[in-house]
């Protein structure tokens, strides 16, 4: 795995994409994978950093003069490389962690909430997944329609082979990897059940992934083959 970062360190990144009043996404590189960071704006102003990834200066105060970052969100107990920087750099910011990260996270720092746990409102919440306590999804409302932010329960990687190829297979599609179900899912049928009900979430509009682009075609159908995938 990458190391954590102690101090502040960026890393090649594109500019902010600004996907709503509320939502940010930025898509950046760790070596040959892809990853992403999603701001979510409360209404109350504080922003909910999921997967965080260290900015350059100027990026960094475009968020801060947007809302200051209040929710930390560390989405499993892989994807830790910023986590630090990002506390230290906010100091005020509340920790989130998924329960079956917490232990691996708390290596390096402690943790002050768990999913379901963490501060919400009618616009951002967090969400536990049913059968998946090891990695996190970020519900985001922005007017009508929903996003549905997720890390490594499901991914949207290109095609690819080789090793990672494998691990995070099947790629070329939205899928769960092989390596969640291996060891990341408690129970792949209670997962695939709950996303057959997010599925039907009204005015979906958009899912977001840890790693791999968002879909905005169709997403429902999208969380829908992943449960019969899960299934299979």
């Amino acid at each position: 795995m990458p190391k954590v970062f102690t101090e502040w360190t960026v890393l090649p990144h594109r500019p902010i994409e600004k996907l709503a009043d509320n939502l940010w996404r930025v898509s950046g590189k760790m070596g040959e994978i892809q990853r992403q960071m999603v701001l979510a704006r409360m209404a109350d102003g504080r922003v909910v950093v999921d997967n965080a990834i260290a900015l350059d200066d100027a990026e960094m105060a475009e968020i801060e003069a947007w809302g200051e970052p209040r929710v930390l969100i560390v989405p499993n107990g892989y994807h830790r490389q910023d986590a630090v920087i990002w506390k230290q750099r906010y100091p005020r910011s509340t920790v989130v962690a998924p329960p079956r990260g917490r232990k691996r996270i708390e290596k390096l720092m402690p943790v002050d909430l768990l999913i379901g746990e963490a501060p919400a409102d009618d616009t951002v919440r967090i969400v536990p997944m049913d059968g998946c306590a090891s990695d996190t999804l970020l519900e985001v409302r922005s007017g009508d329609a929903i996003t549905l932010v997720f890390c490594d329960a499901i991914l949207n990687v290109p095609r690819r082979g080789g090793l990672i190829g494998f691990i995070l297979g099947p790629t070329g599609r939205v899928s769960t990897p092989r390596i969640q179900r291996w060891i990341g899912m408690q129970d792949k049928r209670a997962f695939a059940a709950h996303m057959e009900r997010l599925a039907a979430t009204p005015h979906l509009a958009r899912l977001l992934f840890g790693h791999g682009p968002p879909v905005t075609d169709n997403p429902g159908d999208e969380l829908r083959r992943v449960a019969a995938q899960l299934r299979g």
